[in-house]
């Protein structure tokens, strides 16, 4: 199994290659927890401008309040994203460097 996640520091942390933070420490042990299971899982860095369905997702999550929240069917303003996602044809931005 792999999992993508856009934060270095907890893909550092659940791979033990940089010390971790008081803050979220449950989090992180329950999941290490998790990580120690007979599975074989990877925990790769993604950045989250490749993912054009992660910030809207995260402003969803800041909208409503706290509590779990499901939907029927896929929001509107996330339909064609999750697509453009699904077919890797999400529109790459170029950054000057």
């Amino acid at each position: 199994m792999e999992v993508r996640v856009d934060s270095k520091v907890v893909v550092q942390t659940l791979n033990n290659t940089k010390g971790g933070s008081a803050i979220g420490w449950r989090v992180i042990k329950e999941i290490s927890r998790l990580l120690a299971m007979d599975w074989e899982l990877n925990v790769y860095h993604f950045n989250r401008k490749a993912n054009s369905c992660a910030s809207p997702l995260a402003n969803m999550g800041c909208e409503h309040g706290p509590g779990l929240r499901i939907y029927k069917q896929c929001p509107i303003s996330l339909s064609n994203l999750l697509l453009a996602d699904a077919m890797e044809t999400t529109t790459r931005k170029v950054i000057d460097v």
